[in-house]
């Protein structure tokens, strides 16, 4: 009798399984190129670029006597810029925001220069002057403040002297979240910072991929903490939460950059045990946005004048503006209008710190 030989029947449940997890090899790969696509374009080196019609340093170089100043954070010297350096009021260190460097905050430096503080700024790793291959990550902002705060304890020239932080977004959640750290600081100005570096990734990646940035959390996560290790965990209200040091926190009510109810230390103002943390929102019209906040109301009008005015060139030229006109019309501008703070603000700030040194 001829048996017939069958083969084993194959089960659908492995073969589904086998499948699925072929799938999810192949999303996690993709997740991976993608976020680190993304990182490198987010977090790239940035370049002081000279054509601006906001004030640089050659602008006022006859006026305003500045020091260079390094120290290293991590592997990378950073470079930094002291002003007013004869001043005996304190010294005022300030933090910039993503994609810029100390620069790009001239006015505030030199305002609280003429009120007399010196005046620390520095360009975080990667930005401008100082080493490094990118700008790394969000938390890399309060790794580069421990590293000058560190680098200004033990200078002789500095002792003594009250030591106040400004900084603005990314150099918002340094200035707060570096109280997670040890150091001795009269009191900090936290302008547009945000609370959670993962919560803040997460919102811009939103905005940019809609509901399927957070099937790629998992991804984010992964790639952040392996770089940053438990400082990824750091957070502005813990670092607040941490001491009493006299700490304001500045939002503006139209921020379309950090949301002012969503990733924006204000947002989670319940939660701040700090006795001495006070805070200043911003809600008037061209005066509550990312960087208009701390704007004079003429400043931001002549700035949007200019946006409108290079515009009309940009399409007149077809998207290929000649390096002449484009450096003339740089030229033209009146930097200091559109520079301009706004000194009800710079009052309140300066007022902050002399109250926070009084007490």
């Amino acid at each position: 009798m001829n048996k017939k030989i069958y083969g084993k029947k194959k089960n659908p449940f492995k073969i589904l399984l086998i499948i699925l997890l072929a799938l999810l090899l192949i999303f996690s790969t993709a997740s991976f190129i993608i976020v680190k696509v993304n990182f490198d374009d987010i977090f790239g080196r940035t370049t002081l670029d000279p054509l601006s019609y906001y004030l640089r340093y050659s602008d006022v170089e006859d006026k305003y006597q500045r020091e260079q100043l390094s120290f290293m954070s991590g592997e990378n010297r950073l470079q930094g810029y002291l002003y007013g350096g004869d001043n005996t009021k304190g010294l005022v260190v300030i933090c910039h925001g993503l994609g810029g460097g100390a620069e790009n905050y001239l006015a505030q430096t030199l305002s609280f220069a003429d009120e007399g503080y010196q005046v620390f700024g520095y360009d975080n790793t990667g930005c401008y002057n100082s080493e490094g291959q990118s700008c790394i990550g969000l938390v890399q902002s309060v790794k580069d403040l421990d590293a000058a705060l560190t680098f200004i304890e033990g200078e002789d020239r500095f002792k003594g002297l009250p030591v106040y932080l400004y900084g603005h977004s990314w150099g918002g959640y340094a200035v707060t979240a570096i109280f997670n750290y040890d150091h001795n600081v009269t009191a900090s100005v936290s302008v547009a910072g945000f609370n959670k570096p993962m919560q803040m990734i997460i919102e811009w990646a939103r905005g940019m991929m809609g509901g399927f940035a957070y099937a790629e959390y998992p991804y984010i996560w992964l790639y952040q903490k392996t770089v940053f290790g438990g400082d990824l965990d750091l957070t502005a209200v813990n670092g607040i939460n941490n001491t009493d040091t006299p700490i304001m926190i500045v939002h503006g009510t139209d921020d379309q950059t950090i949301g002012f109810g969503e990733s924006a230390i204000i947002a989670y103002r319940d939660s701040i045990t700090n006795p001495n943390a006070v805070y200043e929102i911003r809600d008037k019209e061209n005066q509550n946005g990312h960087s208009t906040l701390f704007r004079s109301v003429e400043a931001v009008k002549y700035a949007e004048k200019l946006d409108e005015e290079y515009d009309r060139l940009y399409e007149e030229y077809g998207g290929n503006i000649p390096e002449e006109t484009e450096k003339a019309f740089y030229e033209k501008t009146d930097k200091t209008l559109s520079s301009e703070l706004d000194s009800e603000l710079m009052e309140t700030i300066f007022d902050f710190f002399e109250k926070a040194d009084a007490a």
